[in-house]
């Protein structure tokens, strides 16, 4: 079937725009890179080319054709995003909606605001510690402490870094804070289940997503893309041993 060739201007703003868009809500490299192909095929340009890593998207419709480049500066876990923009491209390929109603419906998810308000995920990470709690057989003692110092420590996570771009800064710091608590709760109730706590407690704040979307790269052959994730993951986690193991270094 002869398929319909879009304006480039068009469709590099469509396929641009969705790769971007999955890239910042944490997809892993290998399905921005067939979203991006299959919706540039849709749209008549069968030998389009796109090349992704954690930070930038190359992109060009043809073999001969000029490299177009976005820089990602963000990036973040929204599985939504990567929901709704999957269902765009899919909607497209059916041929339920043209290409300037995707290319709308895009940017309207680019632009569209966290669903979920900062207190909403504190109070989720909360419960999220309190669970991880009850699953390393953590005592009742510990539950209050366990949810604030959750709570808290995702609170101090996400505000860094929406006011920093220093990576590991933010999981340092938190994972200061988480210690402190558990200590302060183990000395008014006297047990001796600190380690339980705040590892139930760092759990929101480790990078689990982040560490599957590595492993899924290397399966997929995306070696650059998962090896750089897979050290970003790498000294997250680091950072965050570190800070728990200076707080517990000076307390001990």
């Amino acid at each position: 079937m002869n398929q319909k060739k879009h304006s480039k201007e068009l469709v590099q703003e469509i396929v641009m725009n969705a790769g971007l868009v999955l890239l910042e809500a944490g997809s892993e490299a290998f399905r921005v890179e067939d979203t991006m192909f299959r919706m540039a095929k849709r749209l008549g340009y069968p030998n389009n080319q796109c090349y992704v890593s954690s930070t930038f998207i190359n992109f060009a419709l043809d073999i001969d054709d000029n490299i177009r480049v976005y820089r990602v500066k963000k990036r973040d876990t929204n599985l939504g995003n990567i929901h709704r923009v999957n269902n765009v491209s899919r909607m497209l390929e059916k041929e339920q909606i043209s290409a300037e109603e995707a290319l709308k419906r895009i940017l309207t998810i680019h632009n569209s605001p966290y669903p979920y308000s900062l207190p909403f995920k504190m109070v989720a990470a909360g419960l999220i510690s309190v669970f991880f709690l009850y699953l390393f057989s953590g005592i009742k003692e510990d539950i209050i402490a366990t949810f604030i110092a959750g709570a808290i420590g995702y609170c101090i996570v996400e505000l860094l870094h929406s006011w920093t771009n220093v990576k590991f800064i933010a999981e340092i710091v938190a994972a200061s804070v988480i210690a402190l608590i558990a200590i302060c709760n183990q000395i008014i109730t006297g047990g001796n289940t600190v380690n339980i706590s705040i590892i139930s407690a760092v759990m929101p704040i480790v990078p689990g997503v982040l560490i599957t979307n590595a492993i899924q790269d290397l399966f997929l052959g995306q070696l650059l893309v998962g090896i750089s994730k897979g050290l970003e993951a790498t000294f997250t986690s680091i950072a965050i041993g570190v800070g728990v193991g200076v707080v517990l270094l000076i307390f001990s």
